[in-house]
């Protein structure tokens, strides 16, 4: 009996450090880029990346293929940057507003980005 509670209490042990060494998704994120001991930065996302992941991506999908909101693949070819802009600053119907949430200088960035998605 206690070789099998000791058997257990081992499994059991073994599972909560294999869950915790999973760690919830993002936990380990770090800034998208890293700069090496010689000064220089490694590839990583655009921060117009960053952007587009933590405010837009839950309504237009991972790869911009739409959800909640509408698609923006080849949104470049529909609509002008300003548009673009003008959209993102402002809102349309179904989407908020985020010109108090994103700087002037990040919805630019954004727009210009999706305006090159063609």
């Amino acid at each position: 009996m206690i070789r099998f509670k000791n058997g257990f209490v081992i499994c059991l042990l073994a599972g909560v450090l294999l869950l915790s060494a999973c760690g919830a998704p993002g936990a380990n994120n770090t800034d998208a880029t890293k700069t090496s001991s010689n000064g220089e930065q490694s590839a990583g996302p655009s921060d117009e990346q960053l952007i587009y992941k933590k405010k837009c991506i839950s309504c237009h999908g991972v790869d911009l293929q739409g959800r909640a909101g509408p698609s923006l693949q080849n949104v470049g070819s529909r609509l002008t940057e300003e548009e673009i802009f003008d959209i993102v600053a402002n809102g349309r119907k179904g989407m908020p507003k985020f010109e108090k949430r994103l700087s002037e200088e990040e919805i630019h960035n954004l727009s210009r980005w999706l305006s090159e998605m063609k």
